[in-house]
């Protein structure tokens, strides 16, 4: 197995960073209380979300989560799990772009989501991965 270049831990590490942010983001908003302090915009998301939406934000999020984490390990799987990420934040983007609009938010998870998978597919290429 060949010996991946060290900017592959700098994005690997920094993809699980962004998505545990999400998880953090995704516990948050099963929070009645804590919704009720966020912007109106965000409540607005989150009470219009219906219960398909939320499945696909915790898939996005927890999967994203676990495709970084499996990058760490340098297993085959973070390719899928990064795949299966990625659906799912196109999902949730398609909800959220029916609710409020294109926001910049919903733009940059498609963007890191598409960009950490692309990533992972270039590291299993390039023999990272087992």
């Amino acid at each position: 197995m060949a010996k991946p270049h060290f900017s592959f831990w700098i994005i690997a590490g920094l993809g699980l960073a962004w998505n545990l942010m999400g998880c953090l983001n995704f516990v948050t908003q099963m929070n009645p209380d804590a919704v009720a302090q966020m912007p109106e915009l965000y409540q607005l998301i989150i009470a219009a979300r219906p219960l398909w939406a939320t499945l696909a934000f915790g898939f996005a999020v927890f999967g994203g989560a676990l495709g970084c984490i499996l990058l760490l390990l340098r297993c085959r799987m973070a390719t899928v799990a990064l795949a299966v990420s990625l659906l799912a934040i196109g999902l949730t983007v398609v909800q959220t772009i029916a609710v409020v609009g294109m926001a910049p938010s919903t733009f940059l998870a498609l963007l890191v989501g598409a960009a950490l998978f692309w990533y992972a597919t270039i590291a299993q290429r390039s023999g990272w991965l087992r």
